[in-house]
């Protein structure tokens, strides 16, 4: 059976964010591989999920002190027997797995799947990045366009990059019966699913909303951020309040319901690696119309392709939405072909790439 330390940055069940996923693929792997599981910080004291033979959470919030505790459980795996090392986004986990792996023998790998070098990172998160970057073995991410973004980016060798594509439960996130349903003369429901900040599309909703040519329309904002409270200010200045929801954070494993309700999901972000949340509208059933950044045109299906656009660009962003809600025939076409493409990304077929990685 394979050995592998997992090294993730928390565990909290309540989580809106995408690693709720990540905690099961730790439960499917748990299963195939033997798992010595690390976390950075949890809101419980006892994992209840998996099949794990050792799970540390470390208790330090003082960066040298987490950054040494951090050290010396890593090295304690390696002292097991323990010689493949995966670090998911945290960079101080890669940066122990690094050295403990060259001094001690083994390989690490660090999973990281975001355009970084579009934005500032404050500097204390650039030199972690990019000493965990010169550290590993291997940097994991999650599609060919994003392997040679960062190789470009960061001056690395495609040869130190591996691609393990993102994951979806299709058990958990299924269109239900109710769902398929031809798109009616009724309200048409829009979804906003992400953080609230400029780089995830924010201030584009009011944008997007004011231009928009339907006049029976409801939208949905689910999700927490930096921009929230602009955002509820654009809403008011605008008099937007019977038109847009701000719903706010929901944790994941409750989400799938607001796709349910959905006619068509939108992401107006500036930046993206490989969004979980078109996995998520691909498995449900709902189109989707968002910015051709990253992985997404990489992922979505050749009708969906047709409703990705260049970013910024709102006039013809709110034109592919139009476009979608007017045809019939071209919304189930995209509905069936995201549904066929999505399991290309079903939470096994992954699981079992993971496990060929090593």
């Amino acid at each position: 059976m394979k050995k592998v330390c997992f090294i993730i940055p928390q565990y909290n069940t309540d989580t809106d964010s995408h690693f709720y996923h990540l905690y099961e693929l730790l439960e499917k792997l748990s299963d195939k591989i033997d798992i010595f599981l690390i976390i950075e910080k949890a809101n419980v004291k006892k994992i209840d999920f998996g099949n794990f033979k050792r799970v540390y959470i470390q208790k330090f919030r003082f960066l040298p002190l987490r950054f040494l505790e951090g050290f010396f459980i890593i090295l304690r795996a390696r002292m097991k027997g323990y010689k493949n090392f995966y670090t998911h986004y945290c960079y101080i986990g890669a940066i122990n797995a690094g050295i403990i792996s060259r001094v001690f023998g083994g390989k690490s790998y660090y999973w990281n799947c975001a355009m970084n070098w579009l934005f500032r990172q404050k500097p204390s998160s650039k030199i972690g990045f990019n000493l965990a970057l010169k550290l590993s073995h291997y940097l994991v991410t999650g599609s060919e366009k994003m392997k040679q973004g960062y190789a470009e980016h960061y001056d690395l060798s495609l040869n130190k990059i591996k691609v393990v594509p993102n994951w979806i439960n299709l058990k958990r996130f299924k269109m239900q019966d109710a769902k398929i349903k031809m798109i009616s003369q009724n309200a048409k429901a829009i979804l906003f699913v992400h953080w609230l900040s400029k780089r995830k599309g924010a201030d584009k909703i009011v944008p997007i909303a004011k231009n928009l040519k339907f006049k029976n329309l409801k939208f949905k904002i689910v999700g927490d951020g930096p921009h929230k409270q602009q955002l509820l200010k654009e809403v008011e200045e605008n008099k937007l309040e019977k038109i847009i929801e701000i719903v706010g954070a929901v944790p994941n494993k409750e989400i799938v319901e607001y796709y349910n309700q959905a006619d068509v999901l939108i992401m107006p972000s500036m930046e993206e690696g490989f969004p979980r949340v078109l996995l998520e509208a691909m498995a449900m059933g709902v189109p989707y119309v968002a910015f051709d950044v990253g992985a997404v045109r990489e992922i979505s299906s050749e009708t969906a392709q047709k409703f990705l656009v260049k970013p910024d660009d709102i006039e013809k962003f709110v034109y592919k939405i139009e476009s979608l809600l007017s045809d019939k025939k071209i919304y189930d076409k995209f509905r069936k072909e995201e549904l066929k493409k999505v399991k290309e990304y079903s939470l096994d077929k992954i699981a079992e790439k993971f496990i060929k990685l090593f």
